[in-house]
């Protein structure tokens, strides 16, 4: 069973929620648990999805925000569950239990706070009155039909939308600032285009037949033309025809009347299912005429009904709609809420359908609750509810577009400063002219300083020939001093092997030792742990036993009182002597208590000094290792010297490169590799990322065939012979397959740099090799590389095609699933191999071995700190437990001679005592006594086993401390034998390398021989071809002219010797300079956004957008002005509607009273939001009336129930619906009420010819002729069939009524 309105509000009013948020990393939200409280129960509110819950509840949190929940989702946050269940199903069940007093199937009644939709503020504030309310009724509808014919939302700014005609000029820029502000756009073609695109609406020029008297002769969209009820409540199988202007509907309780008013609201209201199976079927009409629109028409014909068939239990409830021929057109409940809509019914209206339980609650008399549901009754029969509900959603809407506004002027602000900006870039670039003329000089001498170096260059390989031979002796020297060399090592490199052999072991028995210690630290932790708990444990059973020893002591005090007199001086020597002893014994558990605090301190102050040192320790420790590692990779570099092939994999590599050079007769195809010896950077600043990003891929050999791949792995197992050597991977690759082709969605965009756009291969034969292994085995083509950290994050989480995004300081991003990752560069990698030659690496390593030895040596000063703050805790230590001690022995010695006083008293005492006969007071004082004696016996004991317990922790932690020093100890032993061993190996591996390229240096310098002079050949022919290019780039006269000018100007502007200018004039700095020139060109060019052209194009553009944007912006402002200044008329409007229908009601409420010779109005209080009725009963001509009643209870029944009528009839004429309904109106009415009552219904009926009335009565239904011949002598015309009547028989099996 669902909830209604008020019993949602009745139980979760005021609830407390708990609500656990996730965190949101855009916007920074941190997530966590938020309480809050219901602070309003809301219903028909539409969600930003445009899907209209009939209840939401309003949550506020702690923190000021709200949100609206469902009830599954509240329920799902409440704190008190079980409480509020409880609560729950105790009101279910008392609403079942009144739903069964009839003992049928139906809905429960209706609550009358239902909104209904309500009309736009527009035309609806026009006045109207007296007899052209039904003339009102229908320019209110046609003028907000015409409004949502001319208006209709706009899609989100994110839909796709057509380019059609009129996409240019103003007409685009005015849908843009209504796509900014998000307002309602005019459709082209009004009515008609708006009424195809709803397809929802059918219109008629047709005028609706009348008959005599102007009576109206068919039902008009909307009106009842039958009701169907099958197994509902009381019904088993029920008919009934409704008539066109007024039904009377009499029946004796019990009959069924009120069902069907149910029946209606089940249909055509909110929907409440009962307990057995229920058919309902409500035929309206739906033929249109003028002025009266019908619900698709051409689909439904004149008729719809409504089929509605309730589920046993509730279980199932469904809706069907069909046509004039009994065909279904719609099942879904949207249909059902379409034609309601069109045709203006809401049965849950309580003006439009007046159940009983309305009518009771209106005549409950003058209360502040009564007076507020009067007022809830007003503003949902007058619609002003939903006005002002549908104003602040208006006002909303402003605020929002008044931030767009704000985003539109500070938009136009920025193009104003770009624009600016443009202005400036090109004053700048008009200023670099002068640089290209120097450029194009530079170019003049650059191209035969080339000659002239060419020709240097054939001199030098004429010279390289002429020395050959001597350096062919050179190498077979060499040669034999490497082999001798490499025996030693070999020999040195095989002694220390078997001295590793033996590290294992020692390790392995520390590291036994050092888990025994832990054990040991472990047992004495626990032994502190349950001394202290002992103790703890004893000195509360002390402080008990004290207690009751003194409480001993104050009762026999209080018996010695009486004998004082006698026992004057040895009573008051022993009390001076107890005194003292018990003030020397609280003073020293005083001084004990001080010096165990001092204790405690004390040993929390060496422990934190012993995990300080310890932790400084491995610091120091860590950082040896970094600053060794650091040497050992300065100490490779400067091995490898000017051997480019060195920095990919060291010697080892190198002698590898070679070896596979010698033997490349036996491979299909020669391998390529290192890989990155093939591999050159676009741009150095990226170097550290791609090394990062490739790491050891930069070591790794390609090969053409799997036969290759054995045969190059063996070479590098023989030439890495080391097991735990890192050996170069290698990779199969196809030679002749062309470059991949990388898809766009398969990498960043392009304005993104990426490592496969900055890498290149200095062979241009083997770039497609190279780069498809990269792209398969290392994805360069998805890593991207960004300039900045928070560039980087943005590219790794937020760029399709992206796998991961390096920093140039090589800190990695990527994003793994929902989780964002950052790490940083790997502690081993130190350097970048490409783009930075030897020297920069060994400079960069320099630096940071400097760096690590000040971290040790801060450190070492850290940690000798730490060690003396050890060895002065521990004597601090020692220093508290030797002053305690004498403490604890006056501590003993106060509480002997305490205890001695307490069990030895003077004779004196003794034999008063004895005369008082209270000897089992002092035996249990005695054993008081005693028991604190023991206590504190047992005390002091525990006391020597904490300090032995104590003592023991300490020693265990010593003994681990000292098995952790020789591990560590063992650990730098045989890193600094390993790093020995490891350099002598690498020491070997480089002899070895040595030896080898001394053999291939001395092959290839033989080869060498024939090339050079090959070379000496080729360069002639060079050298004849660069003066040709030469001399189509200027004459030599022209380079020497452009060469005085270049010197002229360096002179100029330095103090330079002619030496000094020569030396500036080689080819290489000339390049240099034109490289630097062209440079700064595009520097400046970049920094004003690209070339002088380029920017004056864009300033142009620049220019033109001002206009049009600023033209925009002047628009938007004034449409939002246009806007705002709407609102605040309708909000005024409303305000003026408001006190208008108040006087109209009022007014209707008076004349309607009056008729019957009484006086009313009506006193609304909008800040109380409460309605009083004051009715003064006989006013009219009477000298007796008594005076206004606020309270209806002190009215008679007729009175009562005529004054709703009357009330009723008033608000009807300012609420829209095809019928009217109500039940028992005359209840407590006498015939004269009842008579004048149903006056007044006929003339309203008459009045509103184009409503349907239909009443329900327990009373005898002879009132209606005496009513309609009332009004017969009066001059007003009742037709024949104006009024239909229908009298309800006691139901009963199969039963029909017409």
């Amino acid at each position: 069973m669902s909830l209604s309105l008020a019993n949602a509000r009745t139980l979760y009013q005021g609830a407390q929620i708990a609500k656990t948020f996730k965190p949101n990393a855009d916007t920074g939200f941190e997530g966590g648990l938020f309480s809050g409280l219901v602070s309003k129960v809301e219903r028909n509110v539409t969600d930003a999805d445009g899907v209209r819950w009939p209840i939401l509840f309003l949550i506020t949190y702690e923190d000021g925000e709200k949100e609206h929940l469902t009830l599954e989702d509240l329920e799902a946050c409440l704190v008190d569950k079980p409480g509020m269940q409880r609560r729950k199903d105790k009101l279910l069940a008392a609403v079942t239990a009144s739903m069964n007093d009839e003992n049928g199937v139906g809905p429960e009644p209706q609550h009358r706070h239902h909104k209904r939709a309500a009309e736009v503020l527009g035309e609806s504030t026009q006045q109207h009155s007296g007899s052209d309310t039904g003339q009102e009724r229908r320019s209110r509808r046609e003028g907000k039909r015409r409004m949502d014919d001319q208006f209709e939302y706009e899609e989100p700014r994110d839909a796709k939308r057509g380019t059609g005609a009129g996409g240019s000029g103003s007409g685009s820029a005015a849908a843009a600032i209504r796509s900014r502000l998000g307002i309602r756009q005019p459709i082209p073609g009004g009515t008609a285009a708006a009424a195809a695109a709803a397809n929802l609406t059918s219109e008629s020029q047709e005028d609706y037949p009348v008959g005599e008297a102007g009576m109206r002769l068919a039902g008009l969209p909307g009106h009842l033309k039958r009701i169907e009820v099958i197994n509902f409540m009381c019904h088993e199988n029920f008919t009934m025809d409704f008539g066109q202007h007024v039904t009377f509907v009499s029946g004796t309780n019990g009959s069924g009347k009120s069902a069907v008013l149910q029946a209606l609201q089940c249909c055509l209201g909110l929907i409440r299912t009962g307990s057995n199976e229920a058919i309902i079927r409500v035929t309206v009409y739906n033929r249109p005429y003028k002025g009266f629109d019908s619900y698709r028409h051409s689909l439904y014909g004149d008729t719809i009904t409504v089929e509605r068939r309730i589920g046993r239990a509730g279980s199932s409830s469904s809706y069907a709609l069909k046509d004039a021929s009994g065909r279904i057109q719609g099942r879904k409940r949207e249909d059902l809420d379409a034609m309601l809509q069109t045709l203006g019914l809401n049965a849950a209206n309580p003006v439009c359908v007046m159940t009983q339980d309305t009518a009771r609650n209106f005549l409950a008399g003058s209360s502040s609750k009564a007076d507020q549901e009067k007022y809830q009754l007003y503003m949902e029969a007058t619609s002003l509810e939903q006005i002002a509900y549908n104003l602040e959603v208006s006002k909303d809407q402003v605020r929002q577009m008044n931030e767009s506004v704000q985003q539109i002027r500070e938009e136009y602000e920025a193009m104003s400063a770009a624009h600016v900006a443009l202005q400036k870039s090109i004053k700048a670039l008009e200023g670099i002219q002068g640089w290209r003329v120097e450029v194009e000089q530079l170019e003049q001498v650059l191209s035969w300083a080339v000659v002239e170096d060419q020709a240097a260059g054939a001199a030098q390989v004429q010279a390289a020939l002429d020395s050959m031979p001597a350096r062919l002796q050179e190498l077979e020297r060499a040669l034999t001093e490497l082999t001798q060399e490499h025996a030693s090592l070999r020999q040195a490199t095989d002694d220390k092997g078997q001295f590793l052999a033996a590290y294992n072991e020692r390790a392995t028995a520390l590291a036994t030792e050092q888990e025994g210690a832990k054990q040991t630290v472990k047992l004495a932790h626990r032994l502190v742990r349950a001394t202290e708990l002992r103790v703890q444990r004893l000195r509360g059973e002390l402080q008990e036993a004290q207690a009751h020893r003194e409480a001993l002591e104050g009762a026999v005090r209080a018996v010695q009182d009486d004998v004082v007199q006698a026992t004057q001086a040895a009573v008051t020597q022993y009390q001076l002597q107890l005194e003292q002893a018990q003030a020397a014994d609280e003073a020293c558990r005083e001084e004990v208590a001080a010096a165990d605090a001092a204790q405690q301190a004390a040993s929390a102050t060496h422990r934190t000094a012993c995990e300080r040192a310890h932790a400084l320790e491995q610091q120091r420790f860590g950082a040896d290792r970094t600053v060794k590692a650091v040497q050992q990779q300065m100490q490779q570099i400067k091995e490898a010297g000017r051997s480019k092939v060195a920095n990919f994999g060291g010697r080892a590599v190198a002698s590898l490169v070679a070896a596979v050079q010698r033997a490349k007769g036996q491979f299909s195809r020669p391998p390529i590799g290192p890989l990155g010896l093939h591999l050159t950077l676009d741009d150095n600043r990226w170097a550290l990322a791609v090394e990062s990003a490739l790491g050891l891929q930069l070591n790794s050999f390609l090969v053409h065939s799997y036969s290759d791949s054995q045969l190059l792995r063996q070479m590098i197992s023989q030439h890495f012979p080391h097991p735990q050597a890192l050996k170069p991977s290698v990779y199969v690759v196809d030679f002749d397959t062309p470059p991949h082709i990388i898809p766009p969605a398969s990498q960043p965009p392009p304005s993104i740099a990426s490592v496969y756009r900055v890498l290149a291969c200095a062979d241009k034969r083997l770039a497609a090799p190279i780069l498809n292994s990269l792209v398969d085995h290392a994805h360069i083509e998805k890593l991207a590389l960004g300039a900045s950290i928070e560039q980087c994050k943005e590219i790794a989480w937020r760029t399709q095609g992206v796998m991961a995004c390096f920093a140039p300081d090589g800190s990695k991003y990527y994003k793994k699933g929902s989780s964002h990752t950052q790490t940083p560069l790997p502690h081993w990698l130190r350097y970048a191999r490409l783009g930075q030659s030897s020297a920069q690496q060994t400079t960069e390593l320099a630096a940071e071995v400097q760096r690590m030895q000040q971290e040790v040596e801060r450190l070492g000063c850290e940690l000798q700190q730490a060690r003396a703050e050890v060895a002065a805790a521990a004597q601090e230590e020692t220093r508290v437990r030797a002053a305690a001690a004498p403490m604890r022995q006056r501590q003993w010695q106060a509480r002997g001679v305490l205890t001695q006083l307490t069990q030895q008293p003077p004779p004196e005492l003794f034999a008063c005592n004895q005369a008082d006969d209270d000897d089992a007071t002092q035996a249990e004082l005695w054993k008081a006594a005693q028991g604190c004696v023991d206590l504190e016996q047992q005390l002091r004991e525990l006391g020597r086993e904490a300090e032995a317990a104590q003592a023991a922790l300490v020693v265990a932690q010593q003994g681990m401390q000292e098995k952790r020093e020789a591990i560590a100890r063992l650990n730098e032993e045989n890193e600094a034998f390993v790093s020995s061993y490891d350099q002598q190996v690498q020491q070997l591996a480089a002899v070895a390398g040595r030896l080898e390229e001394t053999r291939a240096a001395e092959e290839d310098q033989r080869a060498k021989r024939g090339q050079l002079e090959a070379l000496a050949t080729q360069q002639a022919q060079m050298l004849g071809q660069l003066e040709e290019g030469a001399a189509k780039v200027c004459s030599r006269e022209d380079a020497a002219e452009a060469r005085r000018e270049v010197e002229a100007r360096l002179r100029s502007r330095q103090d330079l010797t002619e030496e000094q200018v020569a030396a500036l004039m080689t080819a290489e700095l000339l390049h240099k300079k034109i490289k630097l020139l062209e440079r700064k060109i595009a520097e400046h060019e970049r920094e004003a956004g690209g070339s002088l052209p380029q920017v004056q194009d864009a300033f142009a553009a620049s220019t033109a957008r001002m206009g049009r944007e600023g033209r925009r912006a002047r628009e938007a402002l004034s449409m939002f002005q246009v806007i705002e200044d709407a609102l605040k008329l309708r909000v005024r409007k409303l305000s003026e509607l408001d006190h208008r229908l108040e006087d109209l009601v009022n007014a209707k409420f008076r004349a309607y009273m009056w008729k019957k010779g009484h006086s009313g109005m009506i006193k609304l209080d909008r800040k109380a939001q409460s309605l009083q009725l004051k009715v003064q009963i006989g006013s009219k001509g009477s000298k007796e009336a008594g005076g206004a009643v606020k309270d209806l209870k002190q009215l008679s029944g007729g009175e009562r129930s005529y004054t709703t009528v009357a009330f009723t009839l008033a608000l009807g004429g300012h609420t829209e619906m095809p019928f009217r309904a109500m039940d028992e109106f005359d209840v407590f009415m006498d015939a004269i009420n009842r008579r004048v009552a149903m006056q007044n219904l006929f003339d309203f009926a008459r009045e509103n010819g184009e409503l349907q009335f239909i009443f329900l009565t327990p009373q005898d239904i002879s009132a209606v002729e005496d009513a309609r011949q009332a009004c017969q002598q009066q001059g007003q015309q009742m037709p024949a069939g104006f009024v239909r009547v229908v009298t309800m028989r006691p139901p009963r099996a199969n039963a029909t009524q017409a």
